[in-house]
């Protein structure tokens, strides 16, 4: 019986430690398999850490670019406020040297005429033409041009970009103008304005008002505006009512027209060129 239960427990002792052996590789598998998936999601821990490193360092660059083109724009919109209040006080001036220059206009009509009167009771009947700018023999010649470019329809405008720019910097402030819808080129760098009758009248008011100014104007906008209202009324003295102009002797009309052709729209050109150098005299 002894030997029996001796045998009984190394048994039992055999299958313990086989038991232990066991639960011990198991047990190592499962650590080394533990092992690796912590290695395994450790690399993918780095690699989304890299990524997330590239994410930060593109945001920071998109930052960047955005602050240059934000402090680029808070640039432009500063310049284009200082522009505008520029503008603004250009205009502010330019109307203030109207208003003088039409009291003094009023001023230099109210000397005219007592001195008219005064050298009509002297029985002095000449006509001092240089008291009052741009006066004549026919009472009111500027008045008359603004009833010339009243009657016309239309008249194409041919200078440079400049210049226009320029006559709609003082005719802008006339109830009269009205700015063309479309400015076309023209040849040698030059623009074409299609303008009517009652701009023109604007423009010549507004050229006519800066050009009587004298010193309290900028010379500048002086000689500029005495050129540009000499040019245009060089024009306008010459236009008149289209059924009531002559026709050219000798032209016959075309067939199946009566009366006169109808004549071309008027072309004022403000661009002066170099003359044609003398002929050498002969001895």
């Amino acid at each position: 019986m002894g030997w029996w239960g001796k045998s009984a427990d190394d048994g039992s002792a055999g299958r313990i430690l086989e038991a232990i052996t066991g639960l011990k590789g198991e047990l190592g598998k499962a650590l080394r398999d533990g092992f690796l998936e912590l290695r395994r999601q450790n690399g993918e821990l780095r690699e989304e850490l890299r990524e997330l490193r590239r994410t930060v360092q593109d945001v920071h660059k998109d930052a960047a670019e955005h602050r240059r083109e934000t402090e680029a724009l808070r640039q432009e919109l500063q310049a284009e406020a200082a522009a505008r209040r520029e503008d603004a006080a250009r205009r502010e001036d330019a109307v203030r040297r109207e208003d003088t220059a039409r009291r003094e206009a009023a001023d230099t009509l109210s000397r005219a005429g007592a001195g008219a009167e005064a050298r009509a009771g002297n029985g002095d009947d000449r006509t001092d033409l240089g008291a009052v700018p741009g006066a004549g023999t026919d009472g009111d010649p500027h008045g008359k041009r603004l009833e010339k470019a009243a009657g016309i329809s239309a008249a194409e405008l041919i200078c440079h970009r400049d210049t226009w720019a320029f006559i709609v910097e003082q005719a802008a402030r006339n109830a009269h103008f009205r700015v063309p819808g479309e400015v076309t080129a023209a040849k040698d760098g030059a623009t074409s304005v299609v303008v009517s009758g009652r701009s023109l009248m604007a423009i010549l008011t507004a050229l006519n008002a800066v050009r009587q100014q004298g010193r309290a104007a900028d010379p500048g906008d002086c000689a500029l505006a005495r050129k540009f209202y000499d040019r245009i009324v060089a024009v306008v003295d010459t236009v008149g009512p289209v059924g009531h102009r002559p026709q050219a002797a000798g032209h016959s009309g075309h067939a199946g027209h009566s009366g006169a052709e109808t004549p071309q729209r008027a072309v004022i050109v403000i661009d002066d060129r170099p003359g044609r150098p003398a002929a050498a005299s002969s001895p």
